[in-house]
């Protein structure tokens, strides 16, 4: 039996040489023939500590049996550093960590935006709800507004029929023509009547100025019916006839206009005298003087400013008209129609004004400063507002297109006070002056009279 080995007593030689602690050293012999391993330990001779040796296991080859070496298994020198693995181990538990802290984390990001979501939900249930408890009181109004309708038509109704019969033998002429004073509404016929489309009143509820579409301006009394007619082959298509603060009627038309060999018509403003007597014209805005329009309204603020608004057909725009004859543009706005406008009030250097945006169905208000809008807002005062007009008392009345009905607001708050006349859906204009309203309508070829109580007075028969 050969046995091969290595001394302890050269090992330590040998750490001592190169100044290195080692652990209590095993003395490995490896029996060739009987393949027994004999294992023999010997202690380091300075007495230093298990803790100060290094961790260092050097394996010593040494021949294997013969059968041995035809399986292919043989034992090789070389140095095993536990460290690397735990360097490994290491880094691969910090991964499996930083993994978990992300996946907590969108866990909880994941659950606020559940819960936000859960809330917002919530909310928009509620304000859903809120709407639509809404709706069913607006519908429950309108039920009581169309039952009262009916009982108020229905004792009209009987009331005139009463009234026919005692009525039915008077005398005919001037005697026989309706005295709207003793009534609360009239209405004016004439075939003069083509396509009215603004009404005005002069100084007193006694005449108004209708501009017609096809027969120029027209002088009503509201008593006595036509007083004088007056058109021209110079303008034509006048709108939007307003009464001016030095007792003048304003009215928007196409002026003719010569230059050179072509004949040309331009937008203008024209100026009449209650005779209806032509005096001057302005200019319109050049911006739209090519430009196809197809609805126009004027309105007069305090401080003598004049304000056009027009509607196209891809467009609504709004000007204003200074008091040395300067226009101005305060906004354009495509795929909006601007269906009438009116001067709510002029506080110091701010002039409000309110124009209706028909096709959304809201009012804006808007602050006019230096030529410029300052401030907007945006007002719900009916659920679809039409035609409005403001009378000398600053009484708002607004057409509400979807009631059928002109309400007269709080000029401040916007709330309805009450319903002064009901009307067709296809009213065209309105104004107001000293209790009286005039409704027109253009399809119709018609002019309503409405009578309307004045604030603290006790109401006119």
């Amino acid at each position: 039996m050969q046995t091969r080995g290595i001394s302890g007593t050269a090992v330590l030689k040998l750490c001592n040489a190169l100044d290195i602690y080692p652990i209590p050293c095993l003395i490995i012999s490896l029996m060739e023939h009987d393949n027994i391993v004999r294992i023999k330990e010997e202690v380091p001779g300075d007495g230093r500590t298990a803790s100060q040796l290094s961790t260092t296991i050097t394996t010593v080859d040494s021949p294997l049996p013969q059968g041995n070496k035809e399986d292919g298994n043989s034992i090789s020198n070389e140095e095993f550093d536990i460290s690397e693995y735990e360097k490994r181990l290491y880094g691969n538990a910090k991964q499996a960590m930083d993994l978990i802290g992300d996946l907590c984390s969108r866990s909880e990001q994941i659950t606020v935006q559940q819960k936000e979501t859960l809330l917002r939900l919530k909310e928009e249930q509620q304000e859903w709800r809120k709407v639509t408890e809404k709706i069913q009181e607006v519908t429950r109004q309108n039920e009581q507004l169309i039952i009262a309708k009916q009982e108020l038509e229905q004792r009209l109704t009987e009331h005139n029929e009463g009234n026919g019969m005692s009525q039915s033998n008077e005398v005919e002429g001037n005697q026989s023509q309706t005295q709207w004073q003793r009534v609360d509404s009239s209405h004016i016929i004439n075939n003069n009547l083509s396509q009215p489309n603004s009404v005005t009143f002069l100084q007193s509820t006694d005449k108004i100025v209708v501009t017609d579409h096809d027969n120029g301006l027209l002088l009503f009394s509201t008593q006595f019916g036509l007083i004088k007619k007056v058109s021209s082959s110079e303008w034509k298509w006048p709108q939007s006839a307003i009464y001016t603060l030095d007792n003048k009627i304003l009215v928007s038309a196409m002026v003719k206009d010569k230059s050179g060999d072509k004949t040309v018509w331009k937008r203008n403003l024209m100026r009449f005298d209650e005779k209806l007597e032509f005096i001057s014209r302005i200019e319109g805005p050049k911006w739209i003087e090519n430009e196809t329009i197809t609805r126009e309204h004027l309105c007069m603020a305090l401080n003598g400013y004049i304000y056009l608004c027009v509607t196209g057909e891809t467009f609504s725009a709004l000007y204003e008209l200074t008091t040395n004859g300067q226009w101005t543009e305060l906004c354009h706005k495509r795929s909006t129609k601007f269906s009438n406008i009116q001067v709510l009030a002029v506080i110091d250097v701010i002039t409000e004004l309110l124009v209706v945006e028909q096709k959304r169905g809201y009012i804006w208000l808007l602050s006019i400063r230096e030529s410029t809008i300052c401030d907007r807002n945006i007002i719900a005062a009916v659920e679809k507002p039409g035609a409005l007009c403001i009378d000398n008392e600053n009484q708002l009345f607004i057409h509400d297109i979807r009631q059928s009905k002109i309400r007269l607001l709080e000029a401040r708050t916007f709330e309805a006070l009450q319903d002064v006349a009901l009307t067709s859906k296809n009213l065209t204009a309105i104004t107001a002056y000293q209790g009286l309203l005039v409704a027109v309508y253009c399809a119709d070829k018609i002019i309503h009279l409405h009578r309307y109580s004045l604030p603290h007075k006790k109401r006119f028969m």
